[in-house]
């Protein structure tokens, strides 16, 4: 387990052996999460939700070593909505987590995309605090706090499913900035626009451009937005009957060295930049409303800059919120600097790892279901095609998932409450700093 987070500076690149990862039994007890962005459309008034994830990971062979590690996360949030009675409608959350265990992608795995979408730095921190105003009926929002940037941005919802840490955000984003660009477990001080306008819809967000605290990854950072840079992003949405079609670009102001030049002081301060791309659709609907859904997305980054220099990813998923089956690939390509660095370095790198996730949700009861996962690693951390293992599938594993709805609370008026969710980690999608970084 390690006890710093590494930034930047500090991590190398690493080709391990190859890995296949196998996901093996994971305990989850946890309230009915509601997505905050969501929180103030459905009109409650104000609720207390709290969530336990319990995983225990399982490398049957390649990789750094066979073993089994067991990693948890704990979450309590609460949050208010639609106070008042004039045209302004506002909105609170806050939300605290306490994370433990990690060293699974780094230390048994190798690999870089993360196959569980929980395992960080291990530590007690605040995820997320915001105030949110919404003009009522116009589709106007600001939000400024405390934000987790994938709550917002780059939302895969059919890859929700899926416990590969890169269905929840692409990793050509996620390995952007010192500490992670505010996501899970480290967020920072933003402030976020939205506009909903029939089926269009448009974000813009100025995060800063630091997360945290790179050398203390337990401590929760509230720096003056902007302090350390601006991360900016930008994403618009157009939804349809059978789906959905998203787009966004993002860039940080902050001065970052091209990978082959670490001292290098740049004058063009937007190095750090990337953009995505995602369609999501129902192909088919089943007889008892099963739905056949799929989804592919697309990343870009500077190559120069950062390692991954581009990703594609998706998968489909038939079945209903109950009971679901589902396949998905996630693939993400080094870019020529990044490969030239390890050849130097007498590393041989292969040009992409892959992985392949094949995973079955069932709840048992309202409260109690069990997710087997299986997951193929090849080339993890991008490793060179010498030393990878003979390709074959591992044992399989299985997540149990203990679901309790939270308790929620009217002030006044009595309104119905709705709450509308997938799986509750769905957006704790990915720990800063698994990918790769050059050395320096």
């Amino acid at each position: 387990m390690r006890d710093t987070q590494d930034t930047a500076a500090q991590r190398r690149f690493r080709f391990p052996t190859s890995a296949h990862a196998m996901l093996g039994s994971v305990l989850t007890a946890t309230g009915m999460a509601m997505p905050p962005s969501a929180a103030a459309s459905e009109k409650t008034e104000t609720f207390v939700e709290g969530s336990i994830t319990i995983d225990t990971l399982s490398n049957t062979s390649g990789g750094d070593g066979q073993d089994t590690r067991m990693l948890g996360l704990a979450t309590m949030a609460a949050g208010v909505n639609d106070l008042g009675d004039g045209p302004v409608e506002v909105s609170g959350f806050a939300e605290l987590q306490l994370v433990e265990g990690s060293g699974f992608s780094d230390g048994v795995v190798g690999d870089g995309q993360g196959v569980s979408n929980i395992e960080a730095d291990s530590g007690f921190r605040a995820l997320e605090a915001w105030l949110q105003l919404s003009l009522d009926g116009e589709g106007h929002r600001i939000k400024a706090g405390l934000i987790d940037l994938n709550r917002e941005f780059d939302m895969q919802e059919v890859g929700s499913m899926f416990l590969n840490s890169s269905h929840g955000i692409g990793p050509e984003l996620a390995q952007s900035g010192a500490n992670g660009p505010s996501i899970f477990p480290t967020t920072t001080t933003a402030l976020v626009y939205g506009h909903q306008a029939g089926r269009w819809g448009v974000r813009v967000g100025a995060f800063n451009a630091v997360a945290g605290d790179p050398e203390n990854p337990g401590k929760t950072v509230v720096p003056v937005p902007g302090e350390d840079g601006l991360l900016l992003i930008a994403e618009a949405e157009r939804s349809f009957e059978i789906g959905r079609v998203y787009a966004g670009a993002w860039g940080y102001s902050a001065a970052t060295p091209f990978l082959s030049e670490p001292e290098d002081a740049p004058g063009d301060r937007w190095r750090s930049r990337g953009a995505y791309a995602a369609v999501e659709a129902t192909l088919a609907n089943g007889p008892n409303g099963e739905a056949l859904d799929s989804w592919v997305r697309i990343g870009v980054a500077n190559a120069r800059a950062l390692p991954i220099a581009t990703y594609l990813g998706g998968g489909l998923r038939y079945g209903t919120d109950d009971r679901a089956i589902g396949f998905a690939i996630a693939h993400a390509r080094l870019g020529d600097t990044a490969i030239e660095i390890a050849e130097a370095a007498g590393d041989r790198a292969e040009r992409a790892e892959t992985n392949f996730e094949l995973s079955y949700l069932h709840a048992l009861t309202s409260t109690i279901s069990v997710q087997p996962d299986l997951q193929y690693v090849r080339n993890p951390g991008w490793a060179s095609a010498a030393r990878r293992c003979a390709c074959h599938w591992p044992a399989a594993g299985r997540r149990l998932s203990l679901t309790r709805r939270a308790r929620r609370c009217q002030l006044s008026r009595p309104r119905t409450i709705i709450v509308t969710s997938q799986h509750p980690i769905a957006k704790f999608s990915k720990r800063p700093g698994t990918a790769p970084i050059c050395p320096v």
